[in-house]
């Protein structure tokens, strides 16, 4: 792994004033990351604030550091010197941030996406479970402290990017990592609880409507869930959709999320036949081979028509 450690060293030595953000609509991997990166910052006397592309994580509320997450507009953006940009595989997904970011800005970008544009002055992109687990590298490795509250951060990012070690970059190193994790002072049940189980009674009912919209397509092989504008208003769940995929025979799930009239968010999920970010690419989005997401406009019907034609591609 090149986690090209002197040259991040200089980066950090070099810099005073540290703006960390991720990509829109942000997630536990993205957010645990910044947290991590911004503790550590802070420890070493730098001015290290997070400001986000639109509302954070709400799964990370728990994590020591939270009130210090704030919307970019919330900072004067052209006060830092230096970006640390995770979890992102292009600068266009931190969305309207990109636009704000001052001329010169000298940028780390630490991603686990394949495919990474290398958009940064230095870029740390390693195929790996998730961007926390190559920031506990990175951090481990230059030889710096990972405290209890840290090594929260980075726990809560590793389980919700691999699914609670379920999905298929969990790796051997992703297992040690945690252990090492956990040794450090990880509460191993109550990150698990705030994560994937304390949910909202509306969020709880929301999950219903979703999965009584299911319907199956392309010999039953894709699960295509609808939520609607009314549907959405207990928030925008990605989770909801790994519920296409227990469908016994379903390769492929697919959510469509109405954010506004005929504005839809869709999440993609698969086994192992597709490879999901192709498809998300192919209308502009991305991620990962397994969990991709994207956005069109367009009524529900005509959407789900050609998402289904272009995973029917993979299928055939």
């Amino acid at each position: 792994m090149d986690l090209k450690l002197q040259a991040v060293r200089a980066f950090i030595e070099q810099g005073d004033d540290f703006l960390l953000t991720t990509h829109v609509n942000s997630d536990a991997d993205g957010l645990g990351a910044c947290m991590a990166l911004a503790r550590l910052l802070r420890g070493l006397g730098k001015r290290a604030d997070i400001g986000l592309p639109d509302p954070p994580a709400e799964q990370c509320y728990f994590l020591a550091g939270w009130p210090d997450v704030h919307h970019y507009t919330d900072l004067d953006l052209s006060g830092y010197s230096s970006a640390i940009i995770v979890d992102c595989p292009s600068l266009d997904r931190i969305g309207p941030v990109r636009e704000n970011l001052p001329t010169g800005l000298r940028i780390l970008n630490i991603d686990h996406h394949h495919g990474n544009d290398n958009f940064g002055e230095i870029n740390l992109a390693e195929d790996i479970s998730s961007t926390c687990e190559l920031v506990y590298h990175l951090v481990s490795g230059l030889g710096y402290e990972i405290d209890a509250a840290m090594a929260t951060q980075l726990y809560t990012g590793i389980i919700f990017d691999t699914g609670s070690f379920r999905f298929s970059l969990t790796k051997p190193s992703t297992f040690a990592v945690a252990g090492a994790l956990v040794q450090l002072g990880v509460q191993l049940d109550d990150i698990a609880n705030h994560v994937f189980g304390n949910k909202s009674f509306d969020s709880v009912k929301q999950l219903g409507l979703a999965i009584d919209s299911i319907q199956l397509h392309l010999a039953d092989r894709v699960a295509v869930l609808h939520l609607d504008r009314e549907g959405m208003q207990a928030g925008d769940p990605d989770e909801i959709v790994n519920y296409g995929l227990m469908v016994k025979g379903v390769e492929v799930a697919v959510l469509l999320k109405e954010q506004e009239p005929q504005r839809y968010r869709v999440s993609l999920r698969s086994r192992d036949t597709v490879d999901v970010s192709e498809v998300a690419r192919l209308f502009g989005g991305g991620g990962h081979s397994r969990a991709s997401g994207l956005r069109l406009e367009g009524e529900a019907s005509e959407i789900t028509k050609k998402i289904l034609a272009e995973i029917g591609r993979y299928l055939a």
